[in-house]
């Protein structure tokens, strides 16, 4: 079974294609992440290469590490080196950053510097359109950046941000004399911090390491930062894409409708070129398709003038032959002719008379169509036209048993009493002509809330399949192949729709439900002051 493609409208189609955007963030992110990445690698070298210069400027210093006063772990010493190692310290140190020197037993000598950054100044309000971005900005999306990054704080316990240097991995291998960078967290996980531990050379032994700490929390506002810029920038652009994709569908949706529409009113639903369709002057293919359909609908249109006017043309040029035929056959009927020349002559006849049948009845459906547009209407109670129609019938087809049922109210359409008439003759012929013998052909008139039903039904043999549809069509018959005594062209009913038509009605045929027979249904709309 093959699967049906989902019908999407150009601009749902164009909506997804726009979905392909929702890309450029993510790879926006990974960017601000690669670049984050290279901002904690450039932090890392930088802060070993503080370690290092202030190492270097206390290398084969063996007085400031000869006589360090006794002291517990981790307090600095109050000895006068550690003021000399202060002052070298205090030339070196970083405004962002925290130095320690130890020696080889993990006493502080001296330290410098704060792990804590200067709050960023105010930043001014830019004027204009930059002042208003900025403040929905403030308003509306920085609180979904501080769901979705991590925001940096200040606001951590520097004191407990220290530890035992005994277990530290940094400073164990810079003691070895191997330099060494490492990062950790904080105790209240608030922040990151990153050591670069050097080692400090008195001849061929290490007598002490500087430690360099540094938060991330610099690199993480620069990351925000562009992030926030990045997404501010995607936003705009997705919404001004959004906004010129949706105009620009909108109004190619809307060429496409008033093209559809104009191709409707062309044709009605009998599919008779009504209309012209405007040829546009645009350039782009719409108007390329307009006007391949302008072309193609004037080519239609002559071919059915051509078509609607060959019966009357037909018509009228065989008239004169067909009379002159007669005329000379009356002629061989008064002339004394052998039995058999009789025969041939009858034969000639009956043919010239089912040919001027077969133009009659040509004639008949075309002069039908011209004259519908000159026809008045005009109020019409269908419940007595139907009344005095079916006794006619009773007369003209005294061989039929007919069965009638009308309201006994007036039922009054706006409409043409000799078409309507006309419409119902061609009905009960066809009834009649298709009934099943010694069976009843019964015509009713109902009235519901807005129309006046008509309905014609015979017993008799059911419409082959998918005939439904087609039997109100010019020259579509289904009687059988053989020829009658009197010719049909399936005509008929196309009469009864162009009637109906014309009224504002339809026509329908389906076979009766028992499927014993066929039952023909006309629904016509009630005067506007019956409905």
């Amino acid at each position: 079974m093959k699967l049906r493609r989902p019908a999407l409208s150009i601009r749902v189609q164009l909506t997804l294609v726009l979905t392909v955007f929702l890309l450029v963030p993510w790879l926006g992110y990974e960017y601000v992440r690669e670049v984050e990445r290279l901002l904690g690698e450039a932090q890392q070298r930088t802060l070993a290469g503080t370690a290092q210069a202030v190492a270097t400027a206390l290398h084969e210093r063996s007085r400031l590490f000869a006589a360090p006063s006794p002291g517990a772990a981790g307090e600095p010493a109050p000895a006068a080196p550690a003021t000399e190692i202060a002052e070298i310290l205090r030339g070196l140190s970083r405004t962002t950053a925290r130095i320690w020197v130890i020696d080889r037993e993990l006493n502080v000598l001296a330290r410098a510097g704060s792990l804590r950054r200067p709050p960023p100044p105010e930043e001014p309000m830019p004027p204009g359109l930059a002042g208003v971005w900025r403040r929905i900005e403030r308003t509306l999306l920085r609180p979904v950046y501080r769901r979705l990054l991590q925001q940096p704080t200040e606001d951590f316990d520097e004191a407990a941000a220290d530890r035992t240097l005994v277990d530290a991995r940094e400073v164990t291998g810079a003691l070895s004399g191997i330099p060494a960078v490492e990062r950790r967290t904080t105790p209240d996980r608030r922040a990151v911090i990153v050591t670069a531990a050097h080692p400090i050379w008195v001849g061929d032994d290490v007598r002490g390491a500087v430690l360099v700490e540094e938060t991330t929390n610099a690199i993480t506002v620069e990351r925000n930062r562009a992030f926030e810029r990045l997404f501010g920038i995607v936003l705009a652009a997705l919404l001004a894409g959004s906004a010129a994709l949706a105009l620009f569908a909108s109004r190619l949706t809307a060429r496409i409708r008033h093209l559809r529409d104009e191709a409707e009113r062309a044709i009605d639903r009998d599919g008779r070129v009504v209309g012209t369709l405007a040829a546009s002057a645009a350039g782009d293919e719409i108007g390329d398709l307009s006007r391949s359909f302008a072309s193609v609908l004037a080519r239609l249109a002559q071919y059915a003038s051509y078509q609607q006017n060959m019966a009357s043309r037909l018509s009228h040029e065989l008239r004169t032959p067909i009379a002159v035929v007669r005329s000379s056959l009356e002629n061989l009927h008064a002339q004394p002719l052998p039995a058999d020349a009789q025969v041939y002559l009858e034969r000639a006849q009956g043919g010239i008379d089912r040919l001027d049948a077969i133009l009659t009845r040509m004639a008949e459906a075309t002069r039908l169509e011209h004259s519908l547009a000159d026809a008045e209407r005009g109020p019409l109670d269908l419940a007595r036209l139907v009344t005095a129609c079916t006794e006619g019938y009773r007369a003209a087809y005294p061989h039929c048993l007919f069965e009638g049922a009308v309201p006994a109210s007036a039922v009054v359409i706006d409409g043409n009493a000799d078409l309507v008439a006309q419409m119902l003759d061609k009905l009960v012929a066809n009834a009649v002509e298709f009934r099943a013998p010694e069976t009843v052909v019964r015509i009713w008139l109902e009235r519901d809330a807005s129309a006046a039903v008509l309905r014609v039904d015979n017993e008799g043999p059911p419409l082959p399949e998918g005939m439904e549809a087609r039997l109100f069509d010019s020259m579509v018959s289904v009687r059988p192949g053989k020829a009658g005594a009197v010719p049909h062209l399936g005509l008929g009913l196309y009469i009864v729709r162009l009637i109906a038509a014309f009224h504002g009605g339809s026509a329908r045929a389906a076979n009766r439900t028992d499927g014993r027979g066929v039952v023909f249904t006309v629904t016509l709309p009630l005067a506007p002051a019956e409905a």
